[in-house]
């Protein structure tokens, strides 16, 4: 009981630190990839929109890129995926800022113009449930969480599969800590019956994976 209760403590204070710190990586991750693909195709123009904002990120400027992407969200001259990433930037700074409420709304604007670009939308989507733990609504954490997993986990668990290399491989590389947090977010609303499942889950599908093991197996043991 003192270990179940120490998780729900050590999620309600460092869950939002650790998640600034996923999106913000999976944020630059997606920067990077669509970044450079952008450059090769032909909308090399709407990548030079991003490339101060882009500068000012990659050297920690992080406030001179928050104007600077605003700027350029502003101006019209930005669509799609590109716009979508801009959003994505803007929303991740504004979050670090403490700004959950600014946050939330770049983070929406870069689900609505990601498109099929999958490291962009799905750490969009995963800033939407920190802002979503951070106000304590699981409610809504909930749904984005499973929404994730829906979307970019497909890998099966299947042990033969995996030996024989025929396993699928999940589409973005954060779907074991999504969920995770969604085995935390189910114990805070009140529900161990899904909570446990989860975590049952993660250890069966991610059981490779030494941390979200470790987390599965003790978070288990303590209900």
């Amino acid at each position: 009981m003192a270990e179940n209760s120490e998780l729900k403590e050590l999620f309600t204070e460092h869950a939002p630190k650790f998640l600034v710190g996923i999106v913000v990586v999976l944020a630059i991750v997606a920067g990077v990839v669509q970044y450079v693909d952008s450059r090769k195709a032909a909308s090399a123009e709407q990548a030079e929109y991003l490339g101060k904002g882009m500068t000012y990120l990659y050297t920690n400027q992080k406030d001179s890129a928050l104007v600077e992407f605003e700027a350029q969200i502003a101006s019209g001259n930005l669509d799609g995926v590109t716009l979508a990433k801009a959003a994505l930037f803007a929303g991740n700074i504004k979050y670090e800022n403490g700004d959950v409420d600014g946050a939330a709304v770049l983070y929406q604007k870069s689900l609505d113009n990601a498109g099929s670009a999958a490291l962009v939308r799905s750490a969009a989507l995963h800033g939407r449930a920190a802002v979503a733990m951070e106000k304590g609504d699981y409610s809504a954490a909930a749904s984005l969480l499973e929404k994730y997993i829906s979307e970019y986990g497909k890998r099966t668990g299947d042990k033969e599969d995996r030996y024989q290399k025929e396993e699928p491989v999940d589409e973005v590389p954060m779907v074991a800590d999504a969920m995770w947090k969604l085995t935390l977010v189910y114990q805070q609303m009140g529900n161990n019956g899904k909570a446990k499942s989860t975590a049952e889950r993660l250890l069966e599908i991610y059981g490779d994976n030494q941390m979200y093991a470790d987390k599965a197996k003790k978070f288990i043991a303590s209900l």
